[in-house]
């Protein structure tokens, strides 16, 4: 069993990724993740919003290319990593202590809204940075990576289907599916 602190982090991107290369040529997206709790006033029972805390978040190498390109300030994520600390002296000549959280994993936050997954082609990953061969797409000003297509027909048919039914029944249907859907045996 490996060792050390393991987190998970739900929150909003509080800045646009940066991506940097390393002295070593080893390319790094870092992000900065602000996280506010929700709290419940005990006198009034009302709920508010707590402090918000910021988190620099790294991303290495693939992992740091695919956020590079589906991440934007304000886009709800979880973050699955490490803690690091490290120890440096700031401009003033104090030392600070921080705890930075090195990713394993990133995505968007499901519960928060909704996004679409692009699985890239085996060719377009095959070298170089993908962030940097996205071509812009028009329609809505967000990358699209080189080697995924967008198949239009089938958003306009998922688009008149969810126009069609009402919000409960979208919900309804949703889980109607979900229960008539096979479960696989898992095995042990």
């Amino acid at each position: 069993m490996s060792q050390g602190g393991y987190v998970t982090l739900v929150g909003y991107v509080a800045q646009d990724p940066i991506q940097r290369l390393t002295g070593s040529g080893v390319l790094v997206t870092d992000l900065r993740i602000g996280a506010t709790p929700r709290v419940q006033d005990r006198t009034t029972s009302e709920w508010r919003d707590g402090d918000t805390s910021y988190y620099n978040v790294a991303c290495w190498r693939r992992l740091g290319e695919n956020v590079r390109a589906s991440l934007r300030k304000g886009d709800p994520v979880m973050i699955k990593g490490k803690f690091r600390s490290r120890t440096f002296i700031d401009k003033n000549g104090v030392t600070r202590n921080v705890v930075d959280i090195i990713a394993d994993t990133v995505g968007h936050d499901m519960n928060r809204g909704v996004a679409n997954y692009l699985r890239p082609s085996r060719t377009a990953g095959a070298g170089g940075d993908p962030a940097a061969r996205v071509p812009q797409d028009a329609a809505d000003g967000h990358e699209m990576p080189e080697g995924m297509e967008i198949d239009e027909e089938a958003i306009e048919q998922f688009g008149r289907e969810l126009d069609d039914l009402g919000e409960a029944e979208v919900a309804t249907q949703a889980l109607e599916e979900d229960e008539a859907a096979p479960v696989p045996p898992v095995a042990f």
